[in-house]
C-alpha cells in the first residue's frame, strides 16, 4: 500500500550547514496495518513525514501509494489525510466551509457520516471561524473531517496532543472502528509509545536519518 525505498534527503548540501535528514529509509506498509513511528528529536520522523506527503521530494529513493509516486502528484494525494501538529486552516474558515473543501478533494467524502459524527463532537460550533476554537477543539474538527474523507491511508503527527482523556478515547475509538471497516492503513509519528501501544501493531524506531528496527509490537 504504502513503499518507501532507500529515500535521502540533505540538507544545505556542500555547506558548512550541511545535514544528512534522511539516510536511506525504508519502509513497508500494507493494507490496514497501524504503524507507529518514534523517536528522539532530531531523529527525522517530521522530514519523513513531509516526504510522506509530498511537501518534500527526496534526493533519491522512491515513495509510492498504491504504486503511484506521491511527490506532485494530485491522485497519489487524494488517497490520504495528514493531520499534523501544528494545524492549518483557510482564514476565517469555519467546519461547514472545510467540510466543503474536503468535497472537493476527496471523492469518497461521507457527507451523512459527517452528520452522524457530529454527536461525538458537540461542542464544535460548525459556523464558527475554526481559528476562533481552541488548539483542542481544532484538532477535533481535524479529526472530523480526515475521518470523513475514507481515506486509504491516514497520517498522523503527535495526533492526540492539546486533547482531554476523554476526547483522545473517543476519537481512538472512531478512529479503529472505521479502519476496521475499511481496511485504512494509519501511520503515525510520535514520541509516546505508551499511549499507542494498545491501538498499533506494529512500531519502526528511528535514529539518525534511519529506520533501525521495524517489528510488530509484540516482538
Amino acid at each position: 500500500m504504502l513503499k518507501l525505498i532507500d529515500i535521502h534527503k540533505t540538507f544545505n548540501p556542500g555547506t558548512i550547514n550541511e545535514k544528512v535528514a534522511l539516510n536511506g529509509v525504508d519502509l513497508h506498509l500494507n493494507e490496514g496495518d497501524f504503524v507507529t513511528v518514534i523517536g528522539g528529536n532530531g531523529a527525522g520522523k517530521s522530514t519523513l513525514i513531509r516526504h510522506l506527503t509530498g511537501i518534500y521530494r527526496p534526493d533519491s529513493g522512491s515513495i509510492l501509494i498504491d504504486g503511484l509516486p506521491v511527490y506532485d502528484n494530485p491522485e497519489a494525494k487524494a488517497k490520504f489525510t495528514y493531520i499534523p501538529d501544528d494545524m492549518f486552516y483557510f482564514l476565517q474558515s469555519n467546519t461547514l466551509e472545510m467540510k466543503q473543501f474536503y468535497q472537493g478533494i476527496y471523492k469518497k467524502f461521507d457527507a451523512a457520516l459527517f452528520d452522524r459524527l457530529q454527536e461525538f463532537f458537540p461542542n464544535i460550533d460548525t459556523k464558527r471561524s475554526i481559528r476562533r476554537l481552541s488548539k483542542g477543539m481544532q484538532k477535533q474538527v481535524a479529526f472530523w473531517l480526515s475521518i470523513c474523507a475514507m481515506p486509504e491511508l491516514m497520517i498522523l503527527d503527535e495526533p492526540m496532543d492539546g486533547l482531554d482523556p476523554v476526547m483522545r478515547r473517543q476519537i481512538w475509538s472512531i478512529i479503529l472502528s472505521k479502519a476496521s471497516e475499511s481496511r485504512t492503513t494509519i501511520l503515525i509519528s510520535s514520541h509516546n509509545l505508551r499511549e499507542l501501544e494498545d491501538v498499533c501493531d506494529h512500531v519502526g524506531i528511528m535514529h539518525k536519518g534511519k529506520i533501525i528496527v521495524e517489528r510488530s509490537l509484540s516482538d
